[in-house]
């Protein structure tokens, strides 16, 4: 037994060596513990971490971590609990060891295992655990210098028990938690690190209440579920009052690492002061049928309830999220004669969870101390939903009368909470001053909310024109969506309220089914007739969502409408646009107005550039086009002549508008727009609004030659030649004009389109004929254009006005021949120089361009006594073969006329009755009563160009007639 207890006490003396701090007596006090309490007399403490522990056997020892009180009429409870840890490598059986607390008052009480750890009776090998204790102290409330001893059962004693050791509690020790500071304690067996958070003072409908909040931290690796404590509130002077959880704050589960406050709440007397009060909490042991203390709590002073202040946020957990608010802006609004406060409240979840609807009841309370509700604008519950780190506003709306008072207005939220039976303030905000409801500036830029995202608006541009009586207004409306999401706009209904107090309503079509991208922004095209009798230096455009019923529905923005004629496009001048496929540099680049059919046909070419670092794609468009108050839409129609659908940065596409019209209709403005459709939806691309309405046409000299400038069909053109031919009728005016090929490829030369135009501005329509097959580069085109004209008109002054014929939108394609010619564009007049031919006196170089005929030799044989009279011609004919050509219509005509006078006719087709060749020959045999009339003499050939069945003499010459004698009828004789 001697050689154990030396062991023992060696064993003792080494560990405290080499901790360098406890050597225990008896009762587990020691000079170290004594000089700890000397050094730290000053300071209170609140946890027992600095006791030693006793050894109750070899590697089996005790330590007393915790011990708290709690008051009952019947005599107060005192908890203490031991932490038994068992290093050896055997079980330990508890009921062998046992523990007394000895009061101040020399009483000496056995410990009581409390229900929940009654059934810890073993202590595994290599193990720890706590076990709580409970004994009733009486009236005792102090725990200082209390005694904790521990024993264990010896039955060679007495008393059969033998006592190992002790625990004194030091002077200092409080078991009630400092102001501030934070316990680390088990609830439900899980490490939880406790504090009393905070404390608030309310008055609600007459009485005092106070709100008590504690924080929670699970340091364990379980969820903890509320332990469902017990809450007393222990005044300075002793009154004791049940604390109540909010029903958030009961039935919580609590994840590892999670933090969280639960709120309490109880009703005190309004007198009573509030510093120096204690939070209790308590355990209900059912078995015991007592209260059994947990932990005690020091708390501040209790702080009012006082008012957010003006522009500045507040902080509170909400749905387990702290949430910063902020009553960022109070608006005064009418609607039916009312009037309505209207109050927008952001808030900022930050927390890691979406924030769904708090379920707040929100007031607004004037300064006279009159109450209103106040009523979310937006939907709540399901619509409710702010995502970790968004920001969003909601609206609120109260109606109040129309002579309140608006100054030092406050917001207060406050929750029903079915637990309590009560509506519990949350918190308030001063109100900032009202607002006006102002409309955005000229031009400027207003950020609105959609279904909680923020989208960015804009009343881009604006302009009108006077029509009638009517102000004719145009506006182009941006969009943009600032969010990270796609984003599909309400259905917004558009207006344009008046100072003279009328509403307008605008078509908003265009924005019925808008969605836009993350980004993405969208031009909107908006129209407005607005009677010029009021004033419109004084509009706005006045935006608000769709109506619900029941709900009152506000502007959701309203934007000045600046005033601004609309400008006029000038020849030759450069307009930037903007619309949604980019921003484009517009210019008119010419106007023409020329006959066709029985009216006249306008052409405006219009070039297009993109001024954007981006490839732009155009999309198909349609004209409307309107001369002063005539509409022409339905006749116009779109040309492009190179088929462009793209345009690279700083690329020019130019298109080319048509339209007709009557020809005694004189107008001085034009107005044209070009529009893309998409179903039923018709959007502008651009417009153009012009008095540039003088026809200009480019006038070339007789002689010289213009370029066709167009891709694809550049040439240049030039008269050949003109002419007349003659009736007794009328006169057909011929031209023929050279088009070279100023391509580099193969390719269709451009239809052209003439009239010929007097110097009385009378316009005569011109037949065109010419080739339909592709031109090699630098090859020659022969196109004939005729035309039949009055006697009267002086063919001498004529200019033909010769354009490219279009169909369908693009130039027309001369290999269909089916396409009908509905246009013209670039047309030019070029002065003619019609001349007379002169018939060749003989035949051995006549030309019928582009054919060349030379008559070498012609003789006509007659043989005696025959009536045949066989006349033979002999030539070459060529042709030119650097043109191509349309069908050939000349015919050439000979006519022979014999000895007799008797004319005979021959319809010759160059190339095939009369082939292409040198030394070709060419037979006409006529039969007539030569036999009597003819020995000798000769025949004369005429030739004729014959042209749409007018001839013109082009060459005669006379050949001599060969008589042959019968030989036998000059034997006879001899």
């Amino acid at each position: 037994m001697h050689r154990q207890k030396k062991t023992c006490i060696a064993m003792m003396l080494c560990a405290a060596m080499l901790s360098q701090s406890f050597v225990f007596d008896a009762y587990g006090t020691s000079a170290a513990d004594s000089s700890v309490s000397k050094s730290a007399s000053g300071a209170s403490m609140f946890t027992l971490d600095k006791l030693g522990s006793v050894t109750l056997k070899q590697s089996v020892s005790v330590k007393l971590t915790d011990m708290n009180i709690s008051v009952h009429p019947d005599g107060n409870i005192l908890t203490y609990t031991l932490r038994y840890s068992n290093n050896s490598g055997s079980r330990v059986d508890l009921f062998d060891y046992f523990s007394k607390l000895s009061t101040l008052s020399g009483a000496i009480i056995k410990g009581k295992v409390v229900t929940s750890d009654a059934g810890k009776r073993t202590l595994p090998a290599n193990s720890s655990q706590s076990v709580t204790y409970y004994v009733n102290i009486g009236r005792s409330a102090q725990v200082n210098g209390m005694k904790v001893s521990m024993f264990g059962w010896d039955f060679s004693r007495v008393t059969y028990e033998k006592k190992l050791g002790g625990f004194t509690i030091p002077a200092q020790y409080s078991s009630v938690v400092p102001v501030g500071k934070s316990k680390k304690m088990k609830m439900n067996n899980i490490s939880v690190t406790a504090k009393a958070d905070t404390v608030q003072r309310y008055e609600i409908n007459g009485k005092v209440y106070i709100k008590l909040g504690m924080k929670l931290s699970n340091g364990g690796t379980k969820v903890l579920s509320d332990p469902g404590y017990k809450a007393y509130l222990k005044s300075a002077g002793g009154s004791i009052f049940e604390l109540l959880p909010e029903s958030s704050s009961t039935g919580y589960k609590l994840q590892p690492q999670e933090s969280r406050t639960i709120y309490y709440w109880t009703e005190i007397p309004s007198t009573m002061k509030t510093r120096g009060m204690t939070l209790q909490l308590a355990q209900e042991d059912e078995t015991l049928k007592m209260h059994l203390p947990v932990q005690s709590f020091k708390l501040p002073a209790a702080a009012s309830d006082i008012a957010v202040a003006k522009g500045k946020s507040a902080r509170w957990m909400m749905k387990q999220q702290l949430v910063t608010v902020k009553a960022e802006k109070m608006q005064q609004m009418k609607h039916n004669g009312k009037v309505y406060l209207r109050v927008g409240v952001n808030y900022a979840n930050g927390g890691k969870k979406v924030l769904s609807d708090p379920g707040y009841k929100v007031q607004l309370k004037s300064a006279g101390g009159s109450v209103f509700d106040l009523v979310p604008e937006d939907e709540t519950g399901v619509s409710f939903k702010i995502q970790p780190g968004q920001k969003r506003t909601i609206y609120y709306l109260a109606e109040v009368p129309s002579k309140l008072k608006t100054d030092n207005m406050t917001m207060q939220f406050m929750q029903e909470d079915e637990a309590l039976k009560m509506t519990l303030p949350v918190k308030t905000f001063k109100l900032p001053f009202v607002t006006a409801d102002v409309p955005a500036a000229d031009y400027a830029v207003k950020k609105i909310s959609v279904n909680h995202l923020m989208i960015e608006t804009q009343l881009k541009s604006a302009s009108v024109y006077a029509e009638n009586d009517t102000g004719k207004w145009s506006l182009q409306f941006r969009v943009k969506n600032l969010g990270e999401k796609s984003l599909k706009l309400p259905a917004y209904e558009l207006s344009i309220q008046t100072n003279e107090g009328y509403s307008i309503p605008v078509n908003a079509k265009a924005l019925a089914n808008v969605t836009l991208k993350p980004l993405e922004e969208k031009l909107i095209d908006l129209r407005a007739d607005v009677p010029l009798h009021m004033k419109q230096n004084m509009l706005q455009l006045q935006l608000t969502e769709p109506a619900v019923e029941g709900k009152i529905s506000f502007p959701t923005a309203r934007y000045n409408i600046p005033y601004a004629q609309e400008g006029r496009s000038h020849l030759g001048s450069e307009n930037i646009i903007e619309n949604d496929h980019g921003t484009f540099g517009v210019k008119l680049s010419s106007y023409q107005r020329l006959p066709w059919g029985d009216g006249d046909q306008i052409a405006a070419r219009i070039s297009i550039r993109n001024t954007k670092a981006l490839t732009v794609q155009l999309p198909e468009l349609k004209a409307q086009v309107k001369a002063d108050m005539r509409d022409l839409s339905r006749t116009a129609q779109i040309v492009i002549p190179n088929d462009q659908t793209t345009l690279a940065p700083n690329e020019t596409v130019e298109l080319y508008v048509l339209a007709n019209v009557p020809y005694s209709y004189n107008f001085n403005q034009l107005r044209i727009e070009l529009q893309e459709s998409s179903g039923e939806d018709v959007t502008r691309f651009l417009s153009l609004n012009t008095r540039a309405v003088n026809n200009v046409v480019n006038q070339v000299a007789a002689g010289d030659s213009y370029l066709i400038h167009t891709p694809g069909k550049k040439a240049e053109v030039r008269e050949r030649m003109s002419t007349v031919y003659q009736d007794s009728s009328s006169n057909l005016l011929y031209t023929e004009l050279e088009m070279a090929s100023q391509e580099t490829r193969q390719s269709m030369q451009a239809q052209l389109v003439a009239y010929y135009k007097t110097s009385d501005n009378e316009y005569y329509e011109a037949e065109v004929n010419q080739s339909s097959v592709k031109t090699s580069p630098k090859g020659k085109n022969l196109v004939t254009v005729w035309s039949k004209l009055p006697l009267n008109v002086n063919t001498s002054q004529l200019v033909l006005y010769v354009g490219e014929g279009v169909s369908g939108g693009k130039l027309t394609d001369l290999e269909e021949e089916s396409t009908e010619v509905i246009g013209s564009i670039n047309t030019v007049g070029l002065a003619l120089s019609p001349r007379a031919i002169q018939p060749a006196t003989n035949l051995g170089n006549v030309e019928l361009f582009p054919y060349k005929l030379s008559i070498t030799r012609g003789e006509a044989r007659l043989s005696e006594g025959k009536d045949m009279l066989n006349t033979v011609i002999h030539y070459n004919l060529i042709r030119n073969g650097d043109y191509e050509t349309g069908e050939y219509e000349h015919k050439l005509i000979m006519e022979m006329i014999d000895p007799t006078g008797q004319s005979t006719e021959k319809t010759l087709t160059l190339g095939t009755d009369l082939s292409i060749g040198s030394n070709k020959s060419y037979s006409i045999t006529v039969n007539n009563n030569f036999r009597k009339n003819v020995s000798g003499g000769g025949v004369r050939i005429n030739l004729y160009d014959e042209f749409q069945g007018r001839r013109m003499l082009i060459g005669s010459q006379s050949y001599p007639i060969i008589y042959e004698e019968n030989q036998a009828n000059k034997s006879d004789s001899d």
